[in-house]
């Protein structure tokens, strides 16, 4: 293996691909063609990443995935060297030169393959879901196992993400002509919301516990997470009608931010409510109060409501949704019954389930 490749590329390769299969001692680099591929494998996922690269020898070498990383994180920016002579793989740079023990290329496990039929994806669609959802899913020291994952389930001809720690409930979707329902970790959720951010055109597919992910400058087989997800469709479809608020989401951002101020906790609530004059928002504390009146055009019930929730499960959705989301509408059913927080951006739609604070 005989290769020269920008110092930024490799970096990039390598650092995706250590990091994703951060229990493997060893990464797999693979010259052909007019690339080179990186790859790793570990019993949660697999992951190949390619960049461009003059090879003048084809070739493939294991190497130690963490000191690799590290060193070329360090090296100076331009053209890099790459040469295998078994068990070496040498690499020069402008100034120096390094040298790595390496081992055969064997040292990595198979790389999985898929025979199913991929479908399509929207362009960037787990860059626009991913984030949308994630940061609602249950942690792993909340001893909720089924809930600390990311769901990915087609239904209806869209492609959902979804994400609920028990007392929210985060749904995004976008167009989709496929057929997948899985449940990935949050480590394989983020890989794959960076790997759709370097680029958009990519394919699924599923098959035997893997999710199959594929596009021109990278692959991954991800296991699926094997414990069965709540209904959470029967959630959404259970929500009563209530009164609701279409309001700027930037201000209803800015409302929720200045009522977290005064809060001495942030797990206090603020309260919300809906009058003649739009969207109240409000919190106090020992040290403070604020109170905030959003206008906004009023849909269903014209009673006056209201009830109370923590400040952050609204603030993590609001500063999510992309820029280009001006306004949101705010459903408010009562003290007992959850909130129901919209919004579009073109063919994304984003809804987030909310459980108030119930107090005596």
């Amino acid at each position: 293996m005989k290769l020269s490749t920008d110092r930024d590329a490799l970096l990039s390769l390598i650092a995706a691909t250590a990091a994703a299969t951060d229990q493997a001692p060893y990464v797999r680099l693979v010259a052909t063609g007019h690339a080179l591929a990186c790859e790793g494998v570990s019993p949660e996922l697999a992951i190949r990443v390619r960049a461009p690269a003059g090879v003048e020898e084809e070739g493939e070498m294991a190497v130690p995935a963490r000191t690799l990383a590290r060193l070329i994180a360090r090296l100076p920016q331009g053209t890099v060297q790459l040469e295998a002579a078994y068990p070496h793989l040498s690499i020069a740079y402008e100034g120096g030169t390094a040298s790595l023990v390496g081992a055969d290329a064997i040292m990595v496990g198979e790389f999985p393959e898929s025979d199913a039929g991929h479908a399509a994806l929207p362009n960037g669609a787990f860059a626009t879901l991913i984030p949308q959802v994630a940061f609602a899913a249950a942690r792993q020291e909340e001893g909720r196992p089924q809930l600390t994952g990311v769901r990915l389930e087609a239904r209806g001809g869209r492609l959902h993400a979804v994400a609920t720690d028990g007392m929210r409930l985060a749904m995004a979707s976008l167009p989709f002509g496929g057929s997948v329902a899985v449940t990935l970790s949050r480590k394989a959720a983020a890989l794959l919301r960076e790997l759709s951010r370097q680029d958009p055109q990519a394919t699924v597919a599923q098959e035997r516990g893997q999710l199959h992910y594929r596009s021109a400058a990278a692959a991954a087989a991800i296991t699926t997470l094997a414990y069965a997800y709540p209904d959470v469709w029967h959630v959404r479809q259970s929500l009563p009608a209530g009164a609701c608020i279409a309001v700027s989401r930037q201000a209803f951002l800015e409302a929720v931010a200045r009522a977290e101020a005064v809060l001495l906790d942030r797990r206090h609530a603020i309260a919300l409510g809906l009058g003649p004059r739009g969207l109240s928002v409000a919190a106090a504390s020992d040290e403070g109060s604020v109170h905030t009146v959003l206008p906004g055009e009023r849909y269903g019930r014209r009673d006056d409501i209201g009830c109370r929730v923590r400040a952050e499960f609204l603030a993590r959705p609001l500063r999510a949704l992309p820029q280009e989301v001006e306004a949101v509408r705010l459903h408010i059913t009562g003290q007992a019954t959850a909130l129901l927080l919209q919004a579009e951006a073109g063919d994304l739609l984003v809804e987030h389930i909310i459980m108030p604070v119930i107090s005596a």
